[in-house]
């Protein structure tokens, strides 16, 4: 009878080589385990396992797991630092880092230091897990054995934290006390003012850089073109682009695609296609950045062309390309290729869902909007407060703005967007009292309004006619909220003095702004002309809204209205030709409606609906209807039958 070593022994184990193979699963690991135990004893324990731990993590692409699976069997493994450190390096680099933190604090509660192999781990696996609070404490230790400024990798892997977290200043304190730095230690900082959009500091980090004889590589060159893309400076990116000629850079394909990027964000699509052009290889990421480039400065019609042929598409290509058609406005376009990218089974992050959610908003689209609040409900566990913000818009702007309070109420993290939403819904639906409620206890709770704030505030209070409201939050901006006054701000104040008949106080107003009014400013005193019949200070607006350009058809037809109710028969015949010689028509008025999950859009005499004979035959029975009703009303006496 054989033993159970025997047993064991008697058993076939696979070979090394078979053990590297990707496909051998976790199982024949763990047999090899056992083998070595029984038959060598403790004393090859630690070489044993450390093996079975570094194989586990080199044979998956998510590995964490099984080498956790291992770790928990091992009897004893608070003796052994080299294991820890080798399951917090496969978590920190699996789809769940927050587990790699997780066996950090149990190593330390076990009192097992960390070494200068431990905390760069730790360290990556804070900034993919965004857990800044646990950064600063393994800086903390970091600083107590001696790691933080001696170790050039340690020391790289709390710039990269800190930078990634946004505490750019806290990065650049550290990195100017380091003893050794290497130029992954310059790239972490040129990286961090570049993603921060400080263009102006990674150029000068730059420039010391070479100044101190310390060479750039190709993540030197991609973090200075990502600052030229963040600022805008062309002038600045070529620089950077004549600088690789010079010094005979090797573009590969990170390069080339900043370069594409560069230049496509900075206005120059024919030296963007031109790089794209030179290109040996390609990939998603270079036709994206085309594609941006061209949604960005080109038209829409190109960039839905370049769309069309690209041979491969992410779920950023689709982003961009439904970004496009709502920053145009074209809603219904960005509608129906958000459906397509559903079709091609593509699951929509939270980008796609923020710009579908403002082309729902737009063109008040509640079922679909809905639908997607359904989608975050039950696919996003912790959707950002981006999303928040763009459901509660959305919800506002299709009438729905309690739904929309009641979200902002749910939300754990709010930032000043979340208020402004819900302010300037309150105020679009005439709520002016509910929007001056929600902006006390904004301040309150130690948030500091922006000029949007008080663009939504102000529009609160000129709809619901609270002039001393208004007056008092217009001068609070300044004095009490260190907000600048911009022409947006003027015109509500316009506007409110307007509706109220203080025309002169407007005018007054008007005189007093440090900027040149804008058409809104002049518009709002327009309106407020014709509604109060004030022909003489209406002829001195016209005047100064015939010298601006960008004026509407709208405002130059309600121009011509205002002449015609005060009788300015001759001024409204040359505005009436002028109109016609500048090809000038009013945009027409929309108004849709929802039936059976679709939205139909109808204006004036439009004929365009595929059922608008059907719908004109409709109101004109309504119409016939009606007068009959109102016939039989005033006139009764004409039912009597005459025997």
């Amino acid at each position: 009878m054989l033993t159970p070593a025997a047993s064991v022994a008697s058993r076939h184990f696979p070979s090394p080589q078979e053990l590297l193979r990707p496909r051998r699963s976790i199982q024949l690991l763990s047999q090899v385990h056992v083998h070595r135990l029984i038959h060598d004893g403790s004393s090859s324990f630690t070489a044993v396992t450390s093996q079975l731990l570094a194989s586990s993590c080199a044979s998956s692409v998510d590995a964490g797991y099984g080498a956790r699976r291992l770790f928990d069997r091992i009897p004893d493994p608070q003796m052994h630092r080299f294991m820890y450190n080798t399951v917090i390096r496969a978590f920190c680099d699996s789809s769940c880092p927050q587990e790699a933190l997780r066996l950090h604090r149990g190593m330390l509660r076990r009192g097992i230091l960390p070494n200068e192999f431990t905390l760069p781990f730790v360290l990556k696996a804070c900034t993919r897990a965004r857990a800044w609070s646990h950064a600063r404490a393994a800086h903390g230790v970091a600083v107590k054995l001696g790691f933080a400024g001696l170790q050039v990798f340690v020391g790289n892997a709390l710039l990269h934290s800190y930078a990634s977290s946004g505490s750019l200043a806290e990065s650049r304190l550290f990195f100017n006390e380091m003893v050794e730095k290497n130029v992954v230690s310059w790239n972490s900082m040129i990286n961090g003012y570049a993603q921060a959009g400080d263009a102006r500091e990674a150029r000068a980090l730059f420039r010391e850089m070479r100044r101190q004889g310390v060479s750039e590589d190709e993540f030197t060159l991609v973090g200075l073109l990502l600052a030229c893309s963040q600022e805008g400076n062309l002038q600045f990116g070529r620089a950077v682009h004549c600088h690789m000629l010079v010094s005979g850079s090797r573009v590969d394909l990170i390069l080339g695609n900043a370069l594409v990027d560069m230049y496509g964000k900075c206005g120059d699509l024919w030296m963007a296609r031109r790089c794209f052009r030179m290109m040996p290889l390609k990939n998603v990421v270079s036709w994206t950045s085309m594609l941006c480039a061209r949604a960005k400065h080109g038209s829409v019609d190109a960039a839905r062309d370049w769309f069309d042929q690209m041979p491969e598409r992410n779920i950023v290509s689709w982003n961009a390309m439904i970004s496009c058609y709502v920053q145009c406005g074209q809603w219904r376009e960005a509608l129906d290729l958000y459906n397509r990218m559903q079709s091609h089974g593509l699951a929509p992050d939270e980008v796609t869902l923020v710009a579908v959610l403002s082309a729902c908003g737009q063109i008040g689209d509640l079922t679909v909007g809905k639908m997607i609040h359904l989608y975050i409900r039950v696919n996003i566990d912790n959707p950002d407060v981006s999303l928040v913000n763009s459901l509660m818009d959305m919800y506002a702007k299709c009438g729905q703005v309690d739904t929309a309070i009641s979200l902002f109420d749910e939300m754990r993290h709010k930032n000043v967007v979340s208020w402004n939403v819900v302010i300037r819904g309150l105020a679009m639906h005439g709520r002016a009292l509910d929007s001056i409620r929600f902006f006390r206890s904004m301040v309150r709770d130690s948030f500091s309004p922006d000029e949007i704030t008080f663009v939504a505030l102000l529009s609160a209070c000129s709809h619901g006619g609270l002039l001393e409201a208004g007056q008092h939050y217009f001068e609070s901006m300044r004095h009490v909220y260190n907000v600048k006054y911009e022409v947006e701000h003027y015109a509500c104040m316009v506007d409110l003095l307007g509706r109220r008949g203080y025309l002169e106080k407007a005018v007054c107003l008007i005189k007093e702004m440090p900027m040149k009014p804008d058409v809104v400013v002049w518009g709002a005193l327009l309106g407020a002309c014709r509604m109060h019949g004030s022909v003489v200070i209406g002829r001195k607006v016209i005047k100064q809204l015939l010298e601006l350009e960008g004026i509407s058809g709208g405002l130059l037809v309600l121009i011509s209205n205002l002449l015609y109710e005060n009788h300015q028969w001759e001024d409204m015949k040359r505005l009436r030709k002028l109109m016609k010689e500048w090809g000038t028509r009013k945009d027409m008025g929309i108004s849709s409606i929802e039936v059976n999950n679709s939205i139909h859009e109808f204006g004036v005499e439009d004929i365009r609906h595929e059922s608008s004979s059907e719908i004109y035959a409709a109101v004109d029975q309504l119409s016939y209807h009606l007068i009959s009703l109102h016939f039989l009303t005033v006139h009764p006496e004409e039912l009597c039958v005459v025997e």
